[in-house]
């Protein structure tokens, strides 16, 4: 622990550690086991594996999840002199190769990679041929399938740390109930009390509210009246980016002088906007779930969530920015009946028929391997196909290599390049190139605007090469000067494993297996904005509410906070908002008649409620269609059972799209805002028993 010490205070330039960093540090280096490290916001969990990352002999790896979190982590580390740097998508084949040199020398100390890479062959290689010392894992909550941000990518670190014979894994999050928890040590092999390293989710300096609202303009009007009391910076936070732009512009309708940041931001606007809120002490950004992560500015004032969360784990590590430096700060939740809507349609939108997910997994059994013995395919036309979002079906690839064993994901591809001519002496070295890849290209590419295109996987088929010669060629040219060559399309590739069933028999079970576990997830989902509708409304102190969801029963003491809305009113707020269990049969016909497939129940519950999916998008019933989300103020169940009904009566046919007027005007944010599960009555909704919620 001397040598720690040292780093801690010559590289760190800290004089001691803070609350756990200490014991935690102990377990990894003296100990040499396993660790999960359950810090709040801004707790100072990159210390505990930086720290012994320097203090040990070989690689500490780390596994985070955004490219823009890695880049500052590896910033800040090199500007004190750490030898730090990360893998990621956007580099070059220069500076991918310089790390890796770095990487096999044992020059390298602390590599950054996304979860994504442990699918890469050539990153599997160059691990093998280093010692891991130390896997660290960021954002740990997205293994467990029970938190509210599962990335199935996460699922296969531990996979990698017991091939890899990884000596020690530190696990690091401030989002995990206790479920989520055991998920973890489960995982990792972590002893569930001597391993886990806990600071309480309580800050004494937040004052935590919650409010109601009947309207999109009551909500401007108040924020408004907060942000002008405020006495630092402010982060807004709203669901949809579309709202980011709405909300700032009614803020500076109101004379503040509000910023915008979302992921449809292009890259180097948004690093501006960070840069301009961290660098002024009285900025507010109005902002989606994608601004926080990283920021470390410890006087923001204020946290107000316009919409409300979709989880209580997202409200406390967005919550947690506030007042790091133990000042008094204020934390608002808007609660408004509009919102939940827009809420559910992510809790429900990831949920396809069941019948696409048959014929999907028939697909992937039945396509015949490559010459390497692997399948590929383009997710991007999957979802298109089968009606299957990208994200999800990226779930149920990782449920087929995972949960029954049948295939690995391994390196991805791209299936399209587009090839134009860098120098006039490049360009005849291509054309003069005679080895049988460059051979291959070039009797297949195509002319298109002044560049040719080649698609890799209609040559290889065509030529009976091997696929991967192709790209390995292009990798060659581009370096040396004489091509740029920019690649689209995306392949996902999978080694076979084992034989997937062909049976309809055996494939309709595997389907209904996985149907359910979707099914599952959703309704997960649409308990998590139940508990955050339950937490702002309870008769009990909401710091006590909070640190209660995550295990911290007695972290507030006496359970009263003394500052928050109910321990200065002494009683909840009333809000209950109600959906309609019986869906309007005129409202049903209406979107009967302007879709006319009949073979999924729910592509029109979706089209119905406003959640968008690539069949309802192509068959143009999604934003632009004036019905879309005309029955948000229907439960959702209920809208499926309906649209059962009538497509059973059809015989659950596809039909052709009836010729229909349409309006290319999307709905706005007032028109969405405007409807509620009641019809708006007014801004107080009295708690209950009846409805979804």
């Amino acid at each position: 622990m001397e040598e720690a010490r040292r780093v801690l205070q010559e590289v760190f330039k800290f004089d001691s550690f803070r609350l756990e960093q200490e014991a935690v540090i102990r377990r990894l280096l003296v100990d040499s086991d396993n660790a999960l490290v359950l810090f709040p916001t801004g707790g100072g969990k990159s210390l505990t594996y930086q720290i012994p990352g320097l203090c040990l002999e070989g690689l500490t790896l780390v596994i985070s999840p955004l490219i823009a979190l890695m880049r500052d982590q590896v910033d800040a580390l090199v500007a004190k002199g750490v030898k730090a740097a990360s893998i990621d998508s956007t580099q070059d084949a220069g500076r991918i190769a310089w790390v890796k040199e770095e990487v096999t020398s044992g020059a390298m100390k602390i590599l950054y990679v996304a979860p994504e890479r442990l699918n890469n062959e050539g990153f599997i290689s160059l691990m093998k041929r280093v010692k891991i010392s130390l896997l660290a894992v960021d954002e740990s909550h997205c293994i467990s399938q029970w938190g509210a941000s599962f990335r199935p990518e996460y699922l296969k670190i531990a996979r990698f740390a017991d091939e890899m014979d990884v000596e020690r894994v530190l696990c690091l999050t401030a989002t995990a109930t206790e479920s989520v928890s055991r998920d973890i040590c489960d995982s990792f092999y972590i002893h569930r009390t001597e391993g886990v390293f806990r600071i309480p989710v309580y800050r004494p300096n937040l004052s935590l509210n919650a409010e109601v609202f009947s309207n999109t303009e009551q909500r401007i009007k108040r924020l408004v009246t907060i942000l002008k009391a405020r006495t630092g910076p402010a982060i807004v936070y709203v669901t949809l980016q579309r709202h980011a732009e709405e909300v700032m512009n009614s803020l500076r309708s109101h004379g503040e002088d509000a910023m915008m940041y979302h992921a449809g931001m292009p890259a180097e606007e948004r690093e501006r906007v960070q840069l301009a809120f961290m660098d002024s002490d009285r900025s507010v950004v109005v902002a989606t779930i994608a601004f926080g992560m990283g920021i470390d500015k410890a006087n923001i004032r204020q946290v107000i969530h316009f919409h409300m969360p979709k989880a209580l784990e997202n409200y406390s590590q967005e919550v947690g920015r506030a007042g790091r430096d133990g000042l008094r700060s204020d934390c608002y939740m808007f609660l408004c009946a509009s919102d939940l809507p827009v809420l559910e349609g992510f809790a429900r939108g990831d949920t396809c028929a069941k019948r696409d997910i048959e014929l999907w997994i028939q697909e992937v059994a039945t396509k015949e391997p490559g010459s390497d013995g692997t399948l590929d395919f383009n997710l991007y036309k999957q979802a298109k196909d089968y009606d299957i979002r990208q994200n999800v079906l990226g779930l149920c690839y990782a449920q087929l290599e995972l949960d029954h064993g049948y295939i690995r994901a391994t390196t991805p591809f791209f299936e399209i390049y587009d090839i134009s001519s860098r120098t006039p002496a490049g360009w005849q070295a291509v054309l003069g190139d005679i080895s049988p890849a460059a051979v291959v290209i070039r009797t297949h590419w195509t002319l298109k605007a002044g560049k040719y295109q080649i698609n890799l996987v209609h040559a290889a088929q065509y030529s009976r090469m091997e696929r991967t010669k192709n790209p390995k060629t292009l990798t060659i040219l581009h370096p040396a000067g004489h091509i740029w060559s920019k690649p689209s399309q995306l392949r996902n590739r999978y080694m076979v494993l084992n034989a997937m069933p062909k049976s309809s028999k055996d494939i309709k079970s595997l389907a209904t297996t996985m149907y359910q576990r979707m099914v599952g997830r959703e309704e997960e989902a649409v308990e998590k904005i139940r508990k955050v509708i339950g937490y702002a409304t309870a008769d009990d102190c909401m710091a006590q509410g909070l640190a209660t969801y995550f295990g911290d029963d007695d972290a507030v003491p006496d359970g009263m906070c003394g500052h928050c809305t109910f321990c200065t009113t002494g009683a909840g707020v009333e809000y209950e908002p109600i959906a309609q269990s019986v869906p309007s049969p005129h409202a049903i016909r209406a979107i009967l008649d302007a879709c006319p497939e009949r073979d999924d129940p729910r592509l029109l519950a979706r089209m119905a409620f406003g959640i968008t999916s690539p069949r309802l998008t192509i068959g143009k019933w999604s934003t632009s269609h004036p019905l879309f989300g005309s029955m948000v103020n229907t439960d959702f169940n209920a809208l499926v059972a309906a649209f059962d009904a009538e497509c059973k009566k059809a015989g659950y046919a596809k039909a052709e799209p009836a010729l229909v007027a349409r309006t290319t005007t999307k709905r706005t944010y007032s028109q969405t805002s405007s409807s509620s599960y009641r019809g708006g009555s007014g801004g107080s909704y009295k708690r209950g028993r009846r409805g979804r919620w």
